[in-house]
């Protein structure tokens, strides 16, 4: 059962802090990766073609390693 944080002790308060840090450190972490990623992508697409393109490429990739996946996994 779940105690509510008025039942909490204080080591178990602290314990939850610490934890509750690490998911923002990842997080944030995780977002900074987002934006570079975002930032990079930003700078290669030049036009609404090239962005097409590269959606319509980045669809095929997907359905192929699906497929592979599943071949993969019928041996």
């Amino acid at each position: 059962m779940k105690k509510s944080k008025t039942q909490m002790t204080k080591a178990e308060l602290i314990e939850l802090l610490k934890q509750k840090e690490k998911e923002i450190r990842s997080l944030k972490a995780d977002l900074d990766n987002i934006n570079k990623d975002r930032i990079e992508v930003d700078t290669i697409v030049t036009d609404k073609d090239t962005s097409f393109i590269i959606a319509s490429l980045n669809s095929r990739v997907k359905k192929l390693e699906e497929k592979l996946a599943i071949k993969e996994e019928q041996q």
